[in-house]
């Protein structure tokens, strides 16, 4: 859990912009209109989440990253300096709070992230604890010895591209519908915890959870596939999903 959201005495009553789900790669020729947001951002005073899987594949070790990850950590260095910048590990990038918290407001590995306001973030790719094959593939690709295996093997980069195929095809019937019944159990699990408002990526579309006490679970559209970020009012509790920048992200 972290302290108040924002810049000293806002006390977390800041608006919030969420990105969630931007999958960057060169290979996908979607950096430039990521950058161009990143621009329209920096005219803004909103703090900001990353709700991961912001590239495709980011893997924080010295021998894997390139320019678009470089260019990215040095635009958050200096926006936090005027806003709080939060980061989730999404199921796409690996080791990153270990090797670049610095580079935010704060970076959290973990399946979620709450705030004071009882605001609770996470990726999403850990609510679906029927979804056997991929949270198995998780375990054994996040953790030490897999990084070890990065960091001093030569059969690292193998790795890396086994990872690449792997991210695409571990839970694809997963990732074609919602999964109702536990995104619902996965919200009244963390009400009970604290949280007031959860915000989900992962699914890559918009999806409102509400019970009847009025505590609310969204799931967020990607911007991969919408050019949308997602606005969070918290004063009226209200989220809307805007585009920045120019172009779409296609």
């Amino acid at each position: 859990m972290d302290g108040d959201r924002g810049n000293p005495g806002i006390g977390g009553r800041k608006p919030l912009i969420i990105i969630a789900d931007a999958h960057v790669s060169k290979a996908r020729g979607n950096f430039s209109p990521f950058f161009r947001l990143l621009e329209a951002l920096a005219g803004k005073d909103d703090d900001l989440v990353f709700l991961g899987d912001i590239f495709d594949l980011w893997v924080a070790l010295p021998r894997y990253e390139n320019e678009l990850h470089r260019h990215f950590l040095a635009w958050c260095r200096y926006q936090k300096t005027r806003r709080s910048i939060g980061y989730l590990e999404g199921n796409h990038e690996f080791f990153l709070t270990e090797s670049h918290a610095e580079a935010f407001s704060w970076c959290s590995p973990g399946p979620w992230h709450l705030d004071r306001q009882g605001h609770l973030f996470c990726h999403g790719d850990q609510i679906n604890t029927q979804d056997i094959r991929y949270l198995t593939f998780r375990k054994l690709s996040k953790n030490r010895c897999a990084k070890r295996l990065l960091t001093h093997l030569p059969l690292g980069p193998a790795v890396v591209e086994y990872l690449k195929r792997r991210l695409k095809y571990t839970n694809p019937a997963f990732r074609r519908r919602l999964p109702g019944a536990q995104i619902a159990a996965f919200a009244e699990a963390r009400f009970r915890e604290g949280a007031h408002t959860v915000f989900a990526g992962h699914f890559h579309q918009a999806h409102l959870y509400q019970n009847p006490q009025g505590r609310q679970l969204h799931t967020l559209p990607a911007w991969y596939t919408t050019g949308c970020v997602s606005h969070w009012d918290s004063q009226n509790r209200t989220l809307r999903s805007m585009a920045l920048g120019t172009e779409s992200p296609g």
